[in-house]
């Protein structure tokens, strides 16, 4: 199990903030909410599946 802290701003801009994953000490800025999901995906989706080997 993953446990993360979601740090959103709203603005005119839309919603914006940073993403910090348990353990960890980089959070991970976002700006938008499929930025947010991007970062939420992790590191091991993240990519053209087809590179993979």
């Amino acid at each position: 199990m993953m446990r993360f802290v979601v740090d959103l701003e709203y603005g005119a801009d839309g919603v914006q903030g940073q993403v910090t994953c348990e353990g960890s000490d980089r959070p991970e800025p976002f700006h938008g909410w499929l930025d947010l999901l991007r970062v939420l995906e992790g590191p091991q989706t993240r990519g053209n599946p087809r590179d993979a080997p």
